[in-house]
């Protein structure tokens, strides 16, 4: 069952990903910081072995889009994602010239989102096997004013395994501007053979 409460969210293959997600409105932004950050631990109990397909997308400065049910549909904002985005393919409305660096990954990488679009920068991709089941990960990410996004991953340990991974994503993506949210939703794969379920933990964001 999924569960969303301030610092944690939980969901398995029992739920729906359009009603099951982690959001955070907004994080109280002081005068004069111009980065935000986002800690958690993540964890996956069989999800990448029975929906090898999915992936979690993480966006800071964010907010969801709603259907007229009340339904999310859309994500807007910048940030990563974890798990498997292999089989990504460039929205037609990216310019020619930006599609090389347009690519997805197994492990993590940088992704903007906005309604009706999004792009996954290949040269971010970090742990090119793929993350594994029961597993923590400690994730790190900022996200900057001028768009300059970084991520980094650690052990459960506290060593570093990954990145940091950093590039400034491009001001003409129309990833909504003024927002301080935190979104953390699943992209679900096809093919799924069994029962799983996944963890954020001491989930935290703020500015610096």
């Amino acid at each position: 069952m999924a569960a969303s409460t301030p610092g944690h969210f939980l969901i398995g293959s029992e739920d729906d990903p359009v009603r099951c997600y982690y959001l955070r409105e907004a994080v109280e932004r002081p005068a004069g910081k111009s980065t935000q950050w986002l800690v958690a631990r993540f964890r996956t109990l069989g999800m990448f072995r029975h929906s090898p397909g999915s992936h979690f997308a993480v966006a800071l400065r964010a907010e969801l889009g709603f259907d007229e049910e009340g339904v999310a549909r859309t994500i807007s904002g910048r940030g990563i994602t974890l798990g498997d985005t292999s089989l990504a393919s460039p929205d037609p409305q990216v310019p020619e010239q930006a599609s090389p660096r347009f690519g997805g990954a197994r492990g993590a990488q940088v992704e903007s989102f906005w309604h009706g679009g999004n792009f996954l920068y290949r040269e971010t991709g970090v742990l090119p096997d793929g993350l594994r089941d029961g597993t923590w990960y400690h994730v790190h990410v900022h996200v900057h004013d001028e768009c300059w996004i970084a991520f980094w991953i650690d052990d459960g340990d506290g060593a570093r395994i990954a990145g940091p991974a950093i590039v400034q994503d491009d001001a003409l993506h129309p990833v909504t501007p003024g927002r301080t949210g935190v979104v953390i939703a699943l992209g679900r794969g096809a093919d799924e053979t069994g029962p799983w379920r996944a963890e954020f933990r001491d989930i935290g964001s703020g500015w610096f």
